[in-house]
């Protein structure tokens, strides 16, 4: 069994996989000012000091602000980003707007941490494809170098298997360049979660990711706080989008770490199992 967990860091962005075997994977690790948590003091508390892996999808201190204080508390198997960006250019994107303590620390990182190759078998059987734009052919801004990623957990006993997609803050103007790609056309089915792009704000929402693939997840996240930055503007648009499923005896489209607070899905045999929580 694994266990799939979005926590609530207002406007940014930190999740974390475990599985019974052992092995932890941290997408981003954005931490809560508001509150003051923050994923280096839950894992302390857990006694986790190994991260087989951290995955960096967005270049912004909101999904990294952690980074300095992680790096004192656990020790990093292997770190995935945007491989298109390196360190000395990370510091030329952030020259004009300044560079967070988290930022900087990743691009610190990037310099004797090489991409991984594949996906963490240790996680249920779960595979890993990540997708992203290439700078600074692509894009030159750190929103469209977003990195894209589809974990997909295998099908058992004729049970449909569990997967999500976290979409980054990727924008309207990146997603179809993606979308140019037939692999990634490929994998834009059977999505079960959907963790929204940019905080829900309306310039990551893409009809054209939806319209030329047929991609109609069960649910959407959208991990965010208070209304600002122009987020929960597509709430509506993605409810539309979404089949639903039954939680706590009512139809869920969408939650948001705003409303339901920390996010759980228990992954076992292929199926996952939500619960939420106010804390």
């Amino acid at each position: 069994m694994a266990t799939l967990e979005i926590f609530n860091v207002a406007h940014g962005q930190c999740s974390l996989i475990s599985s019974d075997s052992g092995a932890h994977m941290s997408i981003d690790c954005g931490h809560n000012g508001g509150t003051g948590w923050r994923p280096s003091e839950m894992l302390a508390r857990r006694g986790v000091r190994w991260l087989d892996e951290l995955v960096i999808t967005n270049c912004d201190e909101d999904h990294a602000s952690d980074l300095p204080r992680l790096l004192e508390t656990v020790d990093i198997g292997c770190l995935t980003r945007n491989p298109t960006v390196s360190g000395n250019e990370l510091y030329r994107l952030k020259a004009s707007g300044g560079m967070g303590a988290g930022i900087a620390a990743l691009a610190d990182m990037t310099m004797h941490f090489n991409q991984p190759a594949g996906s963490l078998a240790a996680f249920d059987g779960m595979t890993c494809r990540i997708f992203w734009n290439s700078y600074p052919y692509d894009f030159e801004d750190e929103n469209n170098l977003s990195l894209v990623l589809m974990m997909r957990w295998p099908s058992r006993l004729g049970i449909p298997g569990f997967s999500i997609l976290y979409g980054g803050d990727m924008e309207r103007e990146g997603w179809p360049r993606l979308l140019d790609r037939s692999d990634f056309r490929r994998e834009m089915h059977d999505i079960n979660v959907f963790v929204a792009s940019h905080h829900g704000r309306y310039n990551g929402y893409c009809p054209e990711l939806f319209e030329w693939t047929g991609l109609q997840p069960d649910i959407f996240v959208v991990s965010d706080c208070g209304i600002q930055h122009a987020t929960q503007e597509t709430i509506a648009l993605y409810r539309h989008r979404a089949r639903g499923i039954e939680h706590n005896g009512t139809l869920r489209r969408v939650i948001t770490t705003r409303r339901d607070g920390w996010i759980r899905f228990h992954i076992s045999d292929g199926r996952a199992r939500l619960l939420t929580s106010s804390t």
